[in-house]
């Protein structure tokens, strides 16, 4: 009765530590899923900040994006205007230019024209009084 007192008592505390280990791996595994799914949370909280923060940028730089597509556009109409006006100043200082340049040329025209004239009324006054000296000589 020794030897079944004894495995008994053995068998006893084989099982204990049996269920002790069980007990324990039990708690643990309850531990280690408890911990997941509030890992699994956070990750889901994480990525649902990561994504709105994502969508806010993008939206911020389509947004700057935008504006700075409408400054270019202005500053583009800007130039343009700009480059109108001087074109327009150019156009009319070059009209004046030309008819400086036409006034003067035209006087220059009168004025040799004058002198030519007044050269060929010389000859002709001088022809004739040569032709009356011939006509007085005889």
């Amino acid at each position: 009765m020794e030897i079944t007192s004894f495995i008994l008592g053995m068998l006893t505390i084989v099982a204990v530590i049996i269920l002790t280990v069980i007990v324990v791996g039990l708690v643990k595994i309850n531990f280690l899923t408890r911990k997941i799914e509030l890992l699994q949370q956070l990750c889901a909280a994480i990525e649902s900040d990561l994504r709105r923060e994502l969508e806010n940028t993008n939206r911020e730089i389509w947004q700057q994006f935008d504006n700075t597509s409408r400054d270019t556009t202005m500053v583009e109409k800007t130039l343009m205007n700009q480059i109108d006006a001087t074109r327009r100043e150019t156009d009319q200082a070059v009209d004046e230019l030309h008819r400086a340049v036409g006034h003067e040329s035209s006087e220059g025209r009168r004025y040799t024209d004058s002198r030519i004239d007044k050269l060929i009324d010389t000859y002709f006054d001088m022809k004739k009084v040569n032709e009356k000296k011939e006509i007085l000589k005889g």
